[in-house]
């Protein structure tokens, strides 16, 4: 697991390529919250047809306001690591601190 501590400005257009939008002033803090795993499964709405890739998704992240813990957007992927230390300190965390 890998998060930075920035502003949304920096954060935002890291997560999602460039995508600001959830309204949130360009200088309010964010978590960007990365997790790469083996597989990553979790119930979400998808669009009418949509089918799962055949290989499964590896990669979790989730763009969350610092003062409210608010989530405001997240996504799975295949394609960690995001650039993230373009926003600032990168803290990582041993895979022994996230299991369940």
């Amino acid at each position: 697991m890998h998060l930075v501590l920035t502003t949304y400005g920096k954060g935002e257009p890291i997560q999602f390529q460039g995508d600001i939008s959830s309204g949130l002033p360009t200088a309010a803090l964010v978590w960007i919250v990365e997790v790469h795993a083996k597989a990553i499964h979790w119930d979400h709405s998808v669009p009418s047809g949509y089918q799962a890739p055949a290989r499964p998704y590896t990669d979790f992240s989730v763009a969350m306001n610092a003062r409210t813990a608010r989530i405001f957007d997240e996504g799975e992927c295949r394609c960690w690591p995001l650039p993230l230390w373009k926003a600032g300190t990168v803290v990582s965390l041993p895979p022994e601190c996230c299991r369940t």
